[in-house]
């Protein structure tokens, strides 16, 4: 992307408008068999954004958006912005209550939907169906006029709820831009083709979206509802993506199964869970070229905070760091008097810079965003995350600092348990937890993904453990499997795990 004084002062939509400029007939979007140019979606996005201001809605608003993955999805996100307004992505497998908690607690004044059976009609929230015909019709040529600030809300994203209930992030337009222009990351170029494969109502559709979209590069829309690895492989293939983004769990999974889908892949990020560096160098084995990076980053701090680069010169060996902050990003490492750690020592991250949020949607909740000069300027985000610096300079990702339980008097780290298991031989895939019963008894239950065509048994793992481990952090119950659940953000389904266990204890 051409690059001035000015570009990280633009909002996201104004820095998408200079590149259909510079790129008038440059593919924005691939979907099956449909390309539409940055002047196309442009002049959609251009004529939907004022389709919205006539049908009421103002600057400063929140649009949900509930949408299946296709072209009109990303015009009517660019138009949201074009309008002045800030997109809320809704999921539609949650819910109708889930989804109507959120509309309310976020104020949304519109729904945009292709689903004419939302259930939403009788609720004070007005409803777009984008079959009217009238809303994608048209192309105008002229950008809109309304003008905003980089501190502007953008979207508005509910975090997955694993630590309590879902929490609405609100991140303005600064953070998203610090997010994928001038990083020192990755460089994104117009000639890069980046797969779509994330949720929009997953942080992962940020870096996706708009590290294509602001850098001119090709955003390839997967065509499929939910994950089929073969689809997977054969867009991925026949569109030529070269910056992929998958969670750590996808990663493991697609790199020990379906590996040849890589082949036109230059940069693979992976994040969300910790990396296996087995699998890291079994990927470098077969691409010698490739680029891996481990991002790491809670919503709340706009997808990555940290990020390591490794290839086939800086391979992991027992673990992979999370690396270095970020362009725009300042990271401090914390006791619990919120007081600055030795190098190599043991505390909580926190966070600061152009990347943290505005806070949670409804600000009673927002006691983990705070101010304090003696840390950082501006806005600082308590991650809840355990971490370290090591020799070199990189941070260590140690665990949540509420995944350390107490079992049987002990306090046990799940993440070490879990990280032995995946030490050992034919292991692919590991997630521990811990079932409590009403009768006061715990019980730490062990699920593993064995290799293909490797076998194992609970009694083998349990005695392997036993080398490396004290008694009292051996799993009770030890769960072999070809496959762990994935859920719809890709992630190892933890609670499915949950339910799992507790049957197995009735």
């Amino acid at each position: 992307m051409e690059k001035n004084s000015k570009t990280n002062e633009l909002q996201v939509h104004r820095l998408f408008e200079r590149q259909a400029a510079l790129h008038p007939n440059a593919t924005a979007l691939q979907y099956i068999d449909q390309k539409i140019t940055y002047t196309q979606l442009n002049g959609h996005a251009n004529h939907l954004a004022r389709q919205l201001l006539k049908r009421g809605c103002k600057q400063g608003d929140t649009i949900a958006i509930l949408m299946d993955r296709t072209p009109q999805m990303f015009i009517t996100i660019l138009a949201i912005l074009k309008a002045g307004c800030a997109y809320l992505p809704l999921d539609s497998t949650n819910p109708l209550q889930r989804n109507l908690h959120h509309i309310n607690e976020a104020n949304v004044s519109i729904v945009v939907t292709d689903n004419d059976s939302l259930g939403l009609e009788q609720h004070e929230v007005r409803i777009i169906s984008t079959h009217e015909s009238s809303l994608f019709s048209s192309i105008d040529k002229d950008n809109l006029a309304e003008n905003g600030t980089m501190d502007d809300k953008c979207y508005i994203m509910y975090t997955s709820g694993s630590t309590g209930n879902p929490k609405g992030v609100v991140v303005p337009h600064r953070s998203v831009v610090r997010l994928v222009i001038d990083t020192n990351y990755i460089q994104i170029k117009s000639s890069d083709v980046i797969l779509q494969l994330a949720p929009l109502s997953f942080d992962a559709s940020t870096f996706e979206i708009w590290g294509a979209l602001l850098n001119a590069g090709t955003l390839v829309l997967y065509s499929g509802k939910s994950l089929d690895p073969n689809l997977f492989a054969r867009e991925v293939k026949d569109n030529n993506v070269t910056i992929l983004w998958l969670t750590a769990a996808l990663f493991h999974m697609i790199a020990s199964r379906y590996l040849d889908s890589l082949s036109t892949v230059n940069t693979l990020l992976a994040g969300g869970d910790v990396l296996y560096p087995k699998i890291i160098n079994n990927v470098f084995d077969v691409y010698p070229n490739i680029t891996i990076i481990n991002g790491y980053g809670p919503t709340e701090n706009t997808t990555f905070t940290c990020c390591h680069k490794m290839d086939i010169y800086n391979r992991p060996a027992h673990t992979v760091p999370i690396g270095t902050a970020i362009s725009g990003t300042r990271i401090h490492i914390l006791d619990e008097s919120r007081n600055p750690v030795a190098p190599g020592k043991e505390g909580e991250l926190f966070v600061s810079g152009l990347g943290v949020a505005l806070g949670y949607v409804d600000q009673t909740k927002n006691d983990r965003f705070f101010y304090d000069r003696s840390i950082g300027d501006g806005l600082i985000y308590a991650t809840g995350d355990r971490v370290s610096e090591n020799a070199q300079g990189e941070i260590e990702f140690l665990g949540r600092i509420d995944n350390l339980v107490k079992v049987r008097g002990y306090r046990v780290c799940l993440e070490e348990i879990q990280n032995s298991i995946l030490k050992l031989d034919n292991i692919n895939e590991a997630v521990v937890i811990l079932n409590k019963f009403e009768t006061g008894d715990q019980q730490l239950v062990a699920f593993l993904q064995t290799k293909k065509d490797r076998e194992i048994t609970s009694g083998e793992v349990k005695k392997m453990l036993a080398e490396v481990l004290p008694k009292y952090m051996i799993p009770d119950l030890v769960h072999v499997n070809r496959e762990l659940p994935i859920c719809k953000n890709g992630k190892i389904d933890k609670r499915q795990t949950s339910i799992v266990a507790m049957m197995d204890t009735e």
